[in-house]
């Protein structure tokens, strides 16, 4: 319960920025030009200094064997995601591939670090690194083919050689060679790494405000596939993890991550491979929303199932 009221004062405070950033882009502060780079900022430099910072621990043996754990708990997580969609989301439906990229992929950097962090400090951020870079090769790789419907090796490598799952590889080699930064360089990329809270709620909130959140809230297909998301993929996902009894920040880490809300690149996807973006921006929108109460009730949820 004590992790639940965390988890939705810390909600709330993410929303207050995410206000502002509502805000900024009504008043004309902050473009959509503007918001596309600050969203590369966020993804291309913020996120792989938090990633790799995440594995500057003293090495032990116990957290290696964590490590690769955590590995295996975020492809469980995404395989979940990949056949509870391709059942509940046939394709007969319209924009079945919009509605599937939405139910398995998570907002786990933007979102996920900021929660993780909060919760579970440093160790959890650790367990988080290995999720975003599961997230980052398989987005690339099975959520490309799903969105195109093709297969393409460029992209596949793109996937592999992405700037989160290059800074993920060289984190765990620094932590498996013991080798950790000297005292300047850790405070200079812990406060880029700081940066990833208040920058990724700004550009959710600038994004937001460019969607028609009243028309998408009337939307009753919106709350389906919201439900498949936030609620039904999460708590399987639950039950399975559980099974292992491993480390409770451990898969309380990975049962966070696979609860937040829809990952902006579906939007992003959409508007690349000339799918349907407004949609995939409602998703994304509406999924954000009701996060807020939905990612307290799965912890609290999570934390009662005992095995």
């Amino acid at each position: 319960m004590e992790l639940a009221i965390i988890a939705f004062r810390k909600m709330l405070v993410m929303f207050m920025i995410l206000i502002v950033g509502v805000i900024a882009y009504k008043t004309k502060l902050v473009t959509k030009e503007g918001n596309t780079t600050l969203s590369n900022v966020l993804l291309l430099l913020v996120n792989p200094f938090v990633i790799f910072m995440s594995f500057q621990m003293d090495f032990t043996k116990e957290l290696f064997i964590r490590l690769w754990l955590s590995i295996l708990f975020a492809v469980i997580c995404h395989t979940v995601g990949i056949i509870v969609s391709r059942i509940a989301i046939g394709k007969d439906i319209k924009d079945f591939e919009i509605e599937r990229i939405a139910a398995i992929y998570s907002n786990c950097g933007f979102i996920g670090i900021p929660i993780i962090t909060a919760l579970f400090g440093q160790e959890g951020a650790f367990y988080l690194a290995s999720y975003i870079a599961v997230f980052n090769i398989l987005l690339w790789t099975q959520g490309y083919m799903l969105i195109t419907g093709q297969k393409d090796k460029k992209m596949i490598l793109k996937g592999i050689m992405s700037p989160c799952v290059i800074a993920a590889v060289l984190g765990i080699i620094c932590f498996s060679l013991k080798i950790r930064l000297f005292a300047e360089a850790t405070e200079a990329f812990n406060h880029i790494s700081a940066m990833n809270t208040p920058l990724a709620m700004l550009v959710a909130g600038v994004t937001m405000a460019q969607s028609d959140i009243l028309k998408a809230i009337r939307y009753k297909r919106l709350y389906y596939i919201c439900l498949l998301k936030l609620i039904v993929i999460p708590l399987i996902s639950a039950v399975i993890l559980k099974l292992f009894r491993a480390d409770n920040i451990l898969t309380m880490t990975s049962i966070v991550e696979v609860a937040c809300p829809s990952a902006a690149s579906g939007t992003m996807f959409a508007l690349r491979y000339k799918r349907n973006a407004v949609y995939a921006s409602e998703i994304y929108v509406v999924s954000t929303l009701l996060s807020a109460l939905s990612l307290p009730i799965v912890i609290m949820i999570s934390e009662a199932i005992h095995f």
